[in-house]
């Protein structure tokens, strides 16, 4: 997934969303202008994640903030875990757990700053919504069949308030057997090591940093202990978009599970936007062929 001409404004509207979160109005006028600069002078060639990236970059050079959202992700977390008693009692009376469990994660992909205000975030309207949805792209059997014989799975976590949603999938699927990933640094309201403390997580499961410090997990900057525990896993479920836009290439079966909340994304797969899409990656690529 590269860059298009359609991320451009995107990537420059988050540039402005952050920097009033970390800078006074004098230095926001010079980062934006650093910005600017930066994108006149992107590799289309990217992938976005790390177009995020150099942004993120530039901000911590320009105003020192590497991690502008550190408020808004506990209190995503937090508001998050309120809802957690409801949300069990949702999977528990639920005749298909794991379908439940994996809606439930699936509604908390809602949760991304890069798109929507902090504000602007209902989860239990969310998850709602999500319960009853139907799926643009859906290989949710093929997923079943493959988790069956599975002795491990590797899950690719998104976004602070997002994992402890995601909690529930991991409980469902046998934490013992799941490792989750995290951003090795903030960017964005991506999780990191400190959310999946937050969340509960940690307390669960394996949890590792994936060595990325983009909004997604490019392989090439990823770390040795993530490169091999991606490789040798039964089964990888990647969460959102950046991971998306990161992995589907990747020559191995990757489960993706997000909500398309992008037009370029939506376009590239063939789906209207705000779809639940739930799908394998090396299965979507033969579909397109049609094969």
């Amino acid at each position: 997934m590269h860059l298009r001409l359609e991320c451009i404004p995107c990537l420059v509207r988050h540039a402005y969303d952050i920097s009033v979160h970390a800078a006074s109005d004098a230095g926001r006028e010079g980062f934006i202008r650093e910005v600017l600069a930066l994108v006149s002078r992107m590799d289309f060639a990217r992938v976005p994640p790390l177009a995020a990236r150099d942004i993120y970059d530039l901000l911590e050079k320009t105003t020192g903030v590497r991690d502008p959202f550190k408020d808004v992700k506990d209190a995503s977390n937090r508001k998050a875990l309120e809802l957690y008693p409801w949300l069990e009692g949702i999977v528990a009376s639920s005749p298909d757990p794991i379908d439940t469990a994996l809606r439930v994660a699936l509604a908390g992909n809602m949760v991304d700053y890069g798109r929507s205000s902090a504000d602007g975030i209902d989860m239990r309207a969310s998850v709602l919504r999500y319960l009853e949805a139907d799926f643009a792209v859906d290989h949710r059997r093929r997923l079943r069949e493959a988790l069956e014989g599975a002795r491990t799975v590797l899950y690719v976590l998104d976004n602070a308030g997002e994992i402890v949603l995601d909690r529930l999938l991991v409980e469902v699927l046998g934490a013992r057997r799941v490792v989750c990933a995290v951003r090795s640094s903030p960017i964005i309201n991506d999780a990191t090591m400190d959310d999946a403390r937050a969340a509960g997580l940690a307390d669960m499961c394996r949890v590792i940093p994936s060595g990325s410090g983009a909004s997604g997990t490019p392989l090439e900057s990823c770390s040795d202990e993530f490169r091999e525990v991606f490789s040798k896993a039964d089964v990888v479920i990647s969460k959102g978009q950046g991971n998306f836009e990161t992995l589907f290439e990747e020559d191995r079966d990757i489960f993706h599970l997000f909500v398309a909340k992008c037009p370029v994304i939506s376009r590239e797969i063939g789906v209207a936007e705000g779809s639940a899409l739930a799908f394998f990656n090396s299965a979507l690529k033969r579909e397109r062929k049609g094969d």
